[in-house]
């Protein structure tokens, strides 16, 4: 998900790209009044954490998977969460990224 292998992402997984250490990061969400927003990221935080410790790690990605395979794969086996994909993926839609 750090395309770049940087680690200034709301989730930062660099660690477990280059097993420096078997953790992840979540970066404080920017400054907002949205309760949309809010309540997105503290479920997505939640349903990540919780579905990860309880779910078989899925399979790794190959480099030339597609930034849409690797959400789609992120909710289907891990978040399970319908409606916070449509949520992000309408945020990307709203910020001009593509999936």
């Amino acid at each position: 998900m750090n395309k770049d292998g940087s680690k200034y992402y709301k989730l930062n997984l660099q660690n477990l790209v280059t097993g420096r250490q078997p953790t992840i990061e979540f970066r404080q969400h920017s400054a907002t009044s949205s309760y949309d927003k809010i309540s997105s990221w503290v479920r997505f935080c939640t349903r990540f954490v919780d579905n990860s410790a309880r779910l078989a790690a899925p399979s790794n990605f190959s480099d030339s998977t597609s930034l849409s395979k690797q959400i789609d794969a992120l909710f289907f086996y891990v978040v399970k969460d319908r409606a916070l994909k449509d949520f992000y993926l309408a945020r990307m839609h709203e910020l001009g990224m593509s999936a």
